[in-house]
């Protein structure tokens, strides 16, 4: 009897606990991130310092974009010209160091001059800037950065006495 039952229902118990597990993924909400393998979505350096992960989730779609950055994240939202906080934005979910846990960045606080690996400078704080002031300093930032490789470029041409035009 116990053969029957074996050979019967081990298959369909099988079954089962496989369309279970490949049950509907969340649309909302922070997903699974590989540290150590996965790469940051905009810069491609390899997601390992958890304290300062970011994710983003366009409304309603499956697939979430990693970040090591919160620099990262926010120049690749204006790259894609998505509006986080705006009615049908993405999720913007933020690691907090202090917790471990991923908040809505969309709601969080923000403190500036914090080591980061893309030293952008952000992490999650209780008292600090929105996410909107941060996205403004990032895009400085970003000029700034932009502007100080075209300078030098520019310094080294004119040491080899080049004419630019």
């Amino acid at each position: 009897m116990l053969d029957r039952f074996r050979f019967e229902f081990f298959p369909a118990i099988i079954v089962g606990a496989l369309l279970i597990g490949c049950g509907p993924r969340s649309d909302t909400g922070p997903g699974e991130i590989h540290w150590d393998r996965q790469t940051c979505e905009r810069c491609q350096m390899v997601i390992s310092e958890r304290r300062h992960a970011v994710q983003i989730r366009e409304i309603g779609a499956r697939r979430i974009h990693a970040f090591d950055d919160l620099g990262c994240a926010l120049l690749w939202l204006e790259e894609q010209e998505l509006l986080p906080g705006s009615e049908g934005g993405p999720e913007v979910w933020a690691m907090d160091s202090r917790a471990g846990d991923w908040i809505d960045g969309r709601e969080a606080q923000f403190e500036p001059g914090l080591t980061t690996p893309m030293a952008y400078g952000f992490g999650v704080a209780t008292h600090g800037i929105s996410l909107a002031e941060v996205g403004a300093r990032v895009r400085e930032t970003e000029l700034n950065r932009r502007s100080g490789i075209a300078n030098r470029v520019l310094e080294h041409d004119d040491e080899k006495g080049q004419d630019l035009e």
